[in-house]
């Protein structure tokens, strides 16, 4: 159905109405002249207010019959709402019963959805309790082959140090034989024994020879003996020992004016073991 509009006013003879006042009141002001009074005043502020008021007529016409015209589809669209009062009132009631249902519905869907919430929540706590079972299991598991290891790293450090030790001694025995053939080979077997050492961590430290008796390297084999500040030093007794950069033991040296005990360097320990025990008796 399509909308009807308001009928159109033609404007032009309001157009010439007006353009035909104004032109008569600017008559009238120049036929005045000098002699423009009050009577010739009214006359033409008469003109161009009655030219205005025919200029704006045809749109307060429009206006009102597109004023008249909304309100009376308005109108009509009120009757047409009205007239389907019963209709909305029959949706209503079949939406209050849907509603109903869905009520319903949503009631039993929230019960069983505590239910299954319910059961998610006790199986989750089985399955915690179970991870932190196994989790328990296996750390102590863990902590068992990480002790096995340990042991078993002290072991082999004892015996990789226990063999430089007695590397070490064999090369200064050759090195007392005064034979450079004999001494040649032991160098280089002593070698071989210290870089496969260093490549488990385990490094070996002697002092050089221009080197003094420093408190924080070296150590001499008797622990009572407080030596002199740079002392020189003029043997080995038994060479320094590190374990992945942790000091397991400091270079026993012999300094000038120490006395000689004739140790092997696997005993160059003991005596600092004598002498604790001593001090803790």
């Amino acid at each position: 159905m399509s909308e009807s509009s308001a009928p159109k006013i033609e404007k032009w003879p309001f157009i010439v109405g007006d353009v035909t006042l104004l032109l008569t009141a600017f008559l009238l002001f120049q036929q005045a002249g000098a002699g423009f009074g009050l009577l010739e005043a009214f006359w033409c502020f008469a003109c161009v207010a009655a030219g205005a008021w025919i200029m704006v007529l045809p749109f307060l016409r429009e206006f009102q019959a597109e004023a008249d015209l909304t309100e009376a589809r308005e109108l009509a669209a009120s009757v047409e709402k009205i007239s389907s009062v019963d209709a909305v009132a029959k949706q209503i009631a079949d939406a209050t019963e849907q509603w109903l249902h869905v009520e319903d519905r949503a009631n039993e869907i929230n019960v069983t959805s505590k239910e299954i919430a319910g059961k998610i929540n006790a199986e989750a706590r089985e399955f915690t309790e179970f991870l932190q079972k196994a989790n328990d299991t296996e750390k102590n598991h863990l902590r068992l082959e990480v002790d096995k290891l340990n042991r078993a790293q002290v072991d082999w450090v004892k015996v990789v140090t226990g063999m430089l030790d007695h590397v070490f001694a064999l090369n200064q025995a050759g090195r007392q034989s005064g034979k450079e053939p004999l001494i040649k080979q032991l160098d280089n077997f002593q070698a071989a024994c210290r870089n496969v050492a260093r490549r488990v961590g385990v490094v070996t430290h002697e002092p050089k020879p221009e080197d003094g008796f420093d408190a924080e390297k070296h150590q001499l084999r008797d622990p009572e003996v407080e030596p002199e500040a740079e002392a020189k030093i003029i043997g080995i007794a038994a060479q320094g020992l590190s374990h992945q950069g942790q000091v397991l033991r400091k270079v026993v040296v012999v300094i000038e004016g120490e006395e000689e005990l004739g140790q092997s360097p696997s005993d160059a320990g003991k005596p600092k073991a004598k002498a604790k025990a001593k001090k803790k008796a």
